[in-house]
C-alpha cells in the first residue's frame, strides 16, 4: 500500500478528502496531514510518503516552495497540486517541477481519483525500473557515488585509462504515460540492448536501467563522433525497438580521457538527451553539436503577438509565433525550463482571450506543456488556441476556416517554392476556386499574401542576422538571387544591400 501525505490549510478540504473516498480500497494509506509547507517538511522526512497531495497557496510556505525544498532529498515522491482558478503564475512554476497532476478547486471526486491513479502508475513505473538486477547498477553508481580509485572498479569490463563516452537512451511516452494503469517499463529491452552493445563496443561497456532511460559508459575510439560505421549500428539498433508508442532520443557525450571524468561525461549526455525537446526525438544527439545560445524572452510580445489578435490579424500572430519558436529551438538545453515558462505564459494569456476559458482548459494547458515530447507539440497547441480565438472573433464558418488554414500553411512553408496548386491541394480545393474564395474573403490576392510573408521575413533576416543575401534568398524559396533582389527592391523601394546598411 502506498503512503500519501495531505498538505492543505483548509480543514474542511482535508476532512472532505479523507472521508469521501475509501482509500485502502484503492491501495492508499493517508499517513499524515499538514496545514502548511513548513509543517510538511519535517513530516516528509519522518514519514517518507510516496505521494503528496498539496495545495499551492498556503500560509508560511506555499506548495511550490515546499516541493522545491524536498525534491533534492526525496526525488521519487509523486506530487499532485490543488489549485485555485487564479493560480496561473504558480502553475507556470509548477510546470518546472514535473508534478504528476494539477486539480482545480472545486474538483469532482473522479478528478481526484484519476490523479491518484496517475501517481500510483508513476510509482509502479519507478519500482519496476529499480527491480532490475543489482549487477546492472554500476553505470549509475559510478556517477551517483563515485569511487576513490580504479582498484574499486577492477572487475568491470571497461579500460579505465582509455577514452570513455556516456550514452543516455531516453524513452518518452508523452502525456499518455500519465494515464496508463500499467506503467511502461523499459527493462524488457535490456537483454536485446546488451547483446547489441557487446558487439558494437567489443564488450567494453557497462549499463544501468533507471526509470525511463538507460545509462551506458563505453570505451570508444578517438574519432567516435565521426565513425560512420558505429553511428550506423547505433541508429539501426534503436530503430529495432518495437511495441513502444512514444519516442526515443539518444544523448552522447564527448569522449573523456578516463573514468575520473565520467560525471562530466554523464552531464554532457544528459544535456544532449534533454535537447530532444528542442531539436526533436528519433535521432542521435551529440553534445558537441549542442547550441550555446542563451534564451532571451521577447519583450514585445504584446505588440507583436497579442495586439494583432485583438485587431483580427491572426496571420501576423502566427508568423510571430513561428519565428519565436524557431529561435527557441536554436537555444541551449539549459534554458528549456525558461522556454517552457514563456510558452506557458503565452498559453495562459491566450486562454484569457478565449470565450471558452474554464478550469478544464487551464488544466489542459499545464498538462500539454508539462508532458509535451517536443516544443513542436506546444507550438501546435498554441496554433489551435489561435484558431479557436479567431473562430470566436469571426464566428468562422467553413470558408473562414479554409482561409485560416491557407494562411497558416503559407507561413509555415514560405521557404519552399510554393505554388497555388500546392496550397489548393492542402485544403482540397481547385486552384481557381481557392483564388476566388481568398480574394472575395480578404480583398487581396493569394499571391499578394505569399509575397507579404516572404518580404517581411526577408526584412527581419536582413536586419537581425549576418546571413548573405544569397542565403536569405534561398531561405525565402528563391532559386535566383537576382530575381529576389528585384522583387525586394520593388516591394520596399530599396535593394537588399541598401536596406541592410540603412538599418544596421
Amino acid at each position: 500500500m502506498l503512503k500519501m501525505l495531505l498538505v492543505e490549510d483548509e480543514p474542511a478540504t482535508i476532512e472532505g478528502i479523507k472521508s469521501a473516498i475509501n482509500w485502502p480500497m484503492i491501495g492508499i494509506s493517508i499517513c499524515g496531514e499538514a496545514t502548511n509547507g513548513l509543517e510538511a517538511i519535517q513530516m516528509i522526512d519522518d514519514l517518507e510518503p510516496d505521494i503528496i497531495l498539496c495545495d499551492i497557496r498556503m500560509p508560511k510556505m506555499d506548495g511550490i516552495s515546499l516541493i522545491n525544498q524536498i525534491q533534492p532529498r526525496h526525488p521519487n515522491i509523486k506530487v499532485i497540486f490543488l489549485s485555485g482558478y487564479s493560480d496561473k503564475e504558480y502553475l507556470k512554476s509548477a510546470i518546472r517541477l514535473n508534478v504528476v497532476d494539477y486539480i482545480y478547486k472545486p474538483f469532482e471526486l473522479g478528478e481526484l481519483i484519476q490523479a491518484i491513479e496517475k501517481a500510483k502508475a508513476a510509482c509502479k513505473k519507478e519500482h519496476d525500473s529499480e527491480s532490475v538486477s543489482e549487477d546492472n547498477d554500476i553505470a549509475l553508481n559510478i556517477i551517483q557515488k563515485g569511487w576513490a580509485s580504479a582498484s574499486s572498479l577492477k572487475d568491470i569490463p571497461l579500460d579505465l585509462d582509455e577514452l570513455i563516452a556516456t550514452i543516455i537512451i531516453h524513452f518518452n511516452s508523452g502525456i499518455e504515460v500519465a494515464y496508463e494503469t500499467e506503467a511502461f517499463t523499459i527493462s524488457r529491452y535490456l537483454p536485446e540492448f546488451k547483446r547489441a552493445f557487446s558487439q558494437i563496443f567489443n564488450n567494453r561497456y557497462i549499463i544501468s536501467c533507471i526509470n525511463n532511460a538507460y545509462i551506458l559508459h563505453a570505451n570508444v575510439p578517438t574519432n567516435f563522433a565521426s565513425d560512420k560505421s558505429l553511428i550506423t549500428q547505433l541508429n539501426e539498433l534503436f530503430a529495432t525497438v518495437k511495441n513502444f508508442s512514444g519516442a526515443i532520443a539518444v544523448g552522447i557525450s564527448n569522449p573523456v580521457p578516463s573514468f575520473e571524468h565520467l560525471r562530466e561525461s554523464y552531464h554532457q549526455a544528459r544535456n544532449a538527451v534533454l535537447s530532444a525537446f528542442l531539436v526533436g526525438y528519433g535521432k542521435l544527439i551529440f553534445y558537441k553539436d549542442l547550441s550555446t545560445v542563451v534564451f532571451t524572452p521577447r519583450h514585445d510580445l504584446e505588440e507583436m503577438f497579442f495586439n494583432p489578435i485583438s485587431n483580427n490579424n491572426i496571420a501576423s500572430s502566427i508568423d510571430f509565433l513561428e519565428e519565436y519558436v524557431s529561435y527557441m529551438r536554436s537555444c541551449r538545453p539549459e534554458d528549456i525550463p525558461a522556454i517552457k515558462d514563456e510558452l506557458a505564459a503565452i498559453a495562459f494569456q491566450l486562454n484569457q482571450k478565449s470565450k471558452k476559458q474554464d478550469h478544464i482548459q487551464r488544466r489542459c494547458i499545464t498538462e500539454t506543456i508539462n508532458y509535451a515530447l517536443e516544443i513542436e507539440d506546444i507550438k501546435q497547441y498554441l496554433l489551435q488556441m489561435l484558431e479557436q480565438i479567431q473562430g470566436e472573433i469571426n464566428n468562422l464558418d467553413n470558408k473562414g476556416r479554409i482561409i485560416f488554414d491557407v494562411e497558416k500553411y503559407i507561413i509555415q512553408n514560405y521557404d519552399k517554392n510554393l505554388s497555388i496548386n500546392q496550397i489548393a491541394e492542402h485544403v482540397y480545393l481547385t486552384p481557381t476556386y481557392l483564388c476566388h474564395l481568398y480574394k472575395k474573403t480578404t480583398g487581396r490576392t493569394l499571391n499578394q499574401f505569399i509575397l507579404d510573408v516572404k518580404m517581411n521575413k526577408s526584412k527581419r533576416l536582413l536586419t537581425d542576422t549576418t546571413l548573405k543575401i544569397s542565403e536569405i534568398a534561398e531561405k525565402m524559396g528563391y532559386t535566383n538571387q537576382n530575381y529576389f533582389t528585384r522583387t525586394f527592391t520593388k516591394y520596399f523601394g530599396l535593394n537588399p544591400t541598401t536596406f541592410r546598411n540603412k538599418f544596421l
